[in-house]
C-alpha cells in the first residue's frame, strides 16, 4: 500500500528528531565548554519533541491533529526551548556564566503562565487566563530576540568567530518559532498536508542550522565566552600591555595599550596565535624573566605575568597576560652591576699601580714614576666623569622635545676635532628635526664620536641620514676596531671586567641610545662602524 504525502513527511519528522537527539548526545560527549549543557537541553528538547510529534501522527492516524491540536504542539515545542536556548546564550557568550538552579528558576517563573495561551482554543472565548498566557508568550519571544542578539552581535564582535556562525546558530530557534506559528493559518488555508510539510522542512532547516553550527562552524571548539570573562579580569586603564588567548593561544582581546603600542590593529590581531603578535609563545614566555618586544618607543623590555583564565567550574579556557615595561628599571640595575664592576675593578687596579709608584719613589731610586701616578690619577678622574655621566642619563627623567639633530651632530664634531690630530670628515644636512630625548642623544653623539676619535688612525667619518621614522647617524673610524668580546657584552647586557674608560664609553653608548628609545649596531668588519637610528617620537 502506497504510503500517503503526510504520512511521509511524519516519517521524515521522526527522522529528524532522532538526528537532533543524536547531536544532542553526541555534543554532551564530546565538548566540556561554557553553554554546553543548555545547548545540549536545546537541541535535545526539541529533537525529543519532534520524535514524539511523528509518532503520535503515524500511530493515532485518526488523531485530531487539525488547527486545535498541530499549532498548539508546535509552539508548545518552541516554548519549553526557550529557557535551555538563554541559558545557553548568556553562558557561551560569557555575558552571565554563573548558572544556577535559582537562576534557572528565575527565567522559568515568567514563563509558567504560557500553557494558559491556549485557553481561547479550548474554551473559545478570551479570558483573564489567555492574557496571561499572552504575557508569557511575549516573554519568551523576548528571550528569543535576546538570545538572538547577543549570539549574533558576539559573533560579530570577536574576531576568532564570523558573523555567518552566530547568524546560522540563531536560525535554529527562529526557525522553529517561525514554522510553529505559522502551521495553524497553513492548515486552514490549504488543509493538513501542506501544514504538516511545511512543519516538517522547517524543522529540517532547525536541524541542519544545528549540525552547521555544531560541525561547520565549531560552535564549541572556542567559545566567545573566554573574550568576555578575559575583559573584566583587564584593567583598561592600565599602562600594561594586556591579552587574552584562547586554549589554542589565539587571541581573543587585546587593551587598547597593546594594540597602539606594538602599532597593530585591534581587530586585526585577534584571531592570530599570540606568537604571531609578540613573538613567543605562552610556554616561551613562562620560561622568560623579560621579554623584548620592538614598540612605538623602541625595542622595550617587559617583565611577563600569566594567568590562567577558568571559568565557575574550574575548567581551563585560556590566559591571560600582562606585560609591564620595566625598561628604566632594568637600565637602572644594569648601571648599578657595571658601575659596581668598575669601582671594584678598575679602582683596585689603579690605587695598586698609584702605590707601587709612590713605594718606589719613596725609595728614590728611579725616575719617571711620577708620570705614571698623574697617568693613573687622570684615569680614575675620566672613570669618575665617566660614571657620573651615566648616572645622569639614567637617573634623568625622559622628555622628549624638538632637537635638531644635524646641528647637534655638528656641534659635537667641531668641539671634538682637535682630539689625536684624527681627520674628521661631516656629511649631514642643513636640518633633521625629531622629538627625542635631547640629553640621551647628545651623551650617545658624544661617546660615539669620541670613542671613534680614540680609536681611529687617521680619519673619521660622521653621517647622516633620513630612514623612516628619524634618522640614521654612522660613525666609521679606520682604527683597530672594538675587541669582540667587548661587542658581545654590550649586545648581550652582560657585565665583564672592564680594562679602561672606552668600556664605559659603550656602555654610555648603549644605555643613551636605550633612553631615547633608538636602536645601536656596531659592525667590526675591516672598520669599526657604529650606527645609531634615532627615531621621531612624534610619529
Amino acid at each position: 500500500m502506497a504510503i500517503g504525502l503526510a504520512t511521509a513527511f511524519q516519517l521524515v519528522l521522526l527522522c529528524t528528531g532522532v538526528v537532533l537527539s543524536a547531536m544532542g548526545y553526541h555534543t554532551y560527549r564530546t565538548w566540556d565548554q561554557p553553554g554546553t549543557v543548555p545547548f545540549v537541553a536545546f537541541v535535545s528538547i526539541t529533537g525529543i519533541g519532534l520524535v514524539g510529534i511523528a509518532v503520535a501522527s503515524l500511530a493515532a492516524p485518526t488523531f485530531d491533529i487539525g488547527g486545535h491540536i498541530w499549532s498548539p504542539l508546535g509552539i508548545s515545542l518552541w516554548a519549553l526551548t526557550m529557557i535551555p536556548w538563554i541559558t545557553f546564550v548568556l553562558q557561551y557568550t560569557g555575558t552571565y556564566t554563573r548558572i544556577t538552579r535559582r537562576t534557572i528558576v528565575a527565567l522559568t517563573l515568567p514563563a509558567a503562565a504560557f500553557p494558559l495561551l491556549f485557553t481561547s482554543i479550548w474554551f473559545g472565548e478570551r479570558t483573564i487566563l489567555s492574557i496571561l498566557g499572552s504575557l508569557s508568550a511575549l516573554y519568551l519571544i523576548g528571550l528569543l530576540t535576546i538570545g538572538c542578539y547577543l549570539v549574533v552581535r558576539t559573533s560579530y564582535r570577536y574576531g576568532h568567530l564570523t558573523l555567518r556562525q552566530g547568524v546560522v546558530l540563531s536560525l535554529a530557534p527562529v526557525t522553529h518559532f517561525i514554522i510553529a506559528n505559522f502551521s495553524s493559518p497553513i492548515i486552514e488555508s490549504l488543509g493538513e498536508g501542506p501544514a504538516v510539510g511545511m512543519f516538517t522542512l522547517g524543522m529540517v532547516g532547525c536541524t541542519a542550522a544545528v549540525g552547521a553550527s555544531l560541525y561547520r562552524y565549531e560552535t564549541f571548539q572556542s567559545t566567545p565566552a573566554v573574550g568576555r570573562i578575559g575583559e573584566r579580569v583587564i584593567v583598561r586603564q592600565t599602562e600594561d600591555l594586556m591579552f587574552v588567548v584562547d586554549e589554542e593561544e589565539r587571541v581573543i582581546r587585546l587593551n587598547r595599550t597593546a594594540a597602539d603600542r606594538l602599532d597593530v590593529s585591534k581587530t586585526g590581531a585577534l584571531g592570530e596565535e599570540l606568537s604571531e603578535v609578540i613573538g613567543a609563545s605562552i610556554d616561551d614566555v613562562e620560561g622568560m624573566e623579560t621579554i623584548e618586544l620592538l614598540t612605538d618607543e623602541g625595542s622595550r623590555q617587559f617583565d611577563p605575568v600569566i594567568s590562567r583564565l577558568t571559568d565557575q567550574h574550574d575548567r581551563e579556557l585560556g590566559h591571560t597576560l600582562s606585560l609591564h615595561d620595566v625598561t628604566e628599571l632594568e637600565l637602572r640595575e644594569q648601571r648599578l652591576e657595571v658601575l659596581n664592576r668598575v669601582l671594584r675593578h678598575n679602582l683596585r687596579n689603579q690605587i695598586e699601580v698609584i702605590k707601587s709608584n709612590a713605594e718606589v719613589l719613596a725609595d728614590g731610586t728611579a725616575d719617571g714614576y711620577a708620570d705614571s701616578i698623574i697617568e693613573s690619577a687622570d684615569r680614575l678622574t675620566e672613570l669618575g666623569r665617566s660614571a657620573r655621566s651615566i648616572d645622569q642619563i639614567v637617573s634623568r627623567p625622559s622628555t622628549t622635545g624638538d632637537v635638531d639633530v644635524a646641528a647637534l651632530v655638528r656641534e659635537i664634531a667641531e668641539n671634538a676635532r682637535t682630539q689625536n690630530g684624527v681627520e674628521l670628515s661631516l656629511s649631514v644636512p642643513e636640518e633633521a628635526m625629531v622629538v627625542t630625548e635631547r640629553h640621551a642623544l647628545v651623551a650617545a653623539t658624544e661617546s660615539a664620536i669620541k670613542n671613534a676619535l680614540s680609536r681611529a688612525d687617521t680619519e673619521v667619518r660622521v653621517t647622516l641620514e633620513p630612514i623612516e621614522p628619524g634618522h640614521c647617524l654612522t660613525v666609521v673610524d679606520d682604527g683597530p676596531g672594538i675587541p669582540d668580546e667587548e661587542i658581545e657584552t654590550i649586545s648581550a647586557g652582560t657585565e665583564t671586567p672592564l680594562q679602561h674608560a672606552t668600556g664605559l664609553g659603550l656602555w654610555q653608548l648603549k644605555w643613551a641610545v636605550t633612553k631615547f628609545n633608538g636602536e645601536l649596531s656596531i659592525d667590526n668588519d675591516g672598520r669599526t662602524t657604529v650606527e645609531i637610528r634615532v627615531p621621531d617620537q612624534d610619529r
